[in-house]
């Protein structure tokens, strides 16, 4: 990136997001996220949180990880245009969803 760059929205530099470490709009996340990314990379560490889990039952929350997944895998299989292996994913979506729901009756 280079220090040229400019959020179209709202006019903020990408050399004043590093003097400062503010951004100006929403637009700015994305037109700048190579950059927050590298930023949080050398202050946390990591880029992913990994911290508690929430109030939640842990099996709940492995759930709904799994859940968000295979939502996610099956947004890229259409992206790419890999539409047998998106409908098997939405099968095992749908299983999934389905298990769930009879464990939770029980």
């Amino acid at each position: 990136m280079d220090k040229f760059t400019v959020c179209p929205r709202c006019g903020t530099t990408i050399e004043e997001f590093r003097r400062t470490g503010l951004l100006g709009c929403a637009e700015c996340y994305r037109v700048f996220r190579d950059e927050i990314l590298s930023a949080v990379l050398r202050v946390q560490g990591k880029t992913r949180h990994e911290g508690d889990i929430p109030a939640v039952k842990e099996e709940k929350y492995s759930f709904m990880l799994e859940q968000q997944h295979l939502k996610e895998e099956i947004e890229r299989a259409m992206r790419e245009r890999r539409y047998a292996e998106a409908e098997e994913l939405k099968q095992r979506l749908k299983e999934s969803n389905r298990t769930r729901r009879e464990e939770e009756e029980r």
